[in-house]
């Protein structure tokens, strides 16, 4: 699901606005109570043209999900690939990870457990994937650091356990109380990156 070109556009495509709509509906409603008819309104088409795009609620809302996963990813590629030093690139990534999914979610944090409990076993199913890819971009970087001597050697099994780690501040693992408490998820995740870094760097951070 990641390898798919992006195009710039001026306008947002069909799919993106009944998303929009749908994200503005939970903020609302929560996902329990929002209709197809909510959001073929609140998206200015008709119902026909929404389950052209989407076969149900239940594959609208993780269509949302989906998205919010695909832009964080990108703005993790974006940051990987930036000219900063390979451990800032490395902490960086790791924050986007967790605060960029719990931004984009925030306004609607009350509706998740509803949305989580509706799209489960399909969000499950596609979640390793998901992981995987961010996996891969997390080595790109241990193996540059490697290279650079910044990181030390034998530290590539420490991808799969950095994703591990901040799985557990990931929006889906939270608590609808942590959901609503970025400041507090963010202190965590701060703790969370230094021990994390610690472990693979040659030389301690000052």
């Amino acid at each position: 699901m990641y390898n798919r070109s992006v195009v710039a556009v001026v306008s947002p495509s069909t799919e993106d606005l009944i998303l929009d709509a749908c994200d503005e509906l939970m903020v609302r409603y929560g996902f329990r109570k929002m209709s197809m008819d909510d959001v073929a309104k609140k998206a200015g088409l008709s119902r026909r043209t929404i389950y052209n795009f989407f076969k149900n609620k239940e594959d609208l809302g993780l269509s949302s999900i989906s998205r919010v996963v695909q832009l964080v990813f990108e703005e993790m590629e974006s940051i990987a690939s930036s000219d900063a030093p390979v451990d800032d690139r490395l902490s960086d990534v790791l924050e986007e990870r967790v605060l960029g999914r719990l931004r984009r979610v925030s306004e609607y944090a009350s509706s998740l457990d509803e949305l989580f409990e509706a799209v489960r076993p399909a969000y499950m199913s596609r979640r390793q994937a998901m992981f995987e890819a961010e996996q891969e971009l997390l080595l790109g970087l241990l193996d540059e650091g490697i290279e650079e001597g910044v990181f030390r050697s034998g530290v590539r099994d420490f991808a799969g356990s950095m994703i591990l780690a901040t799985n557990a501040l990931i929006p889906y693992s939270l608590s609808p109380e942590e959901l609503g408490n970025e400041e507090e998820v963010s202190a965590k995740l701060t703790k969370m990156t230094e021990l994390l870094l610690g472990s693979v760097l040659v030389n301690e951070r000052k």
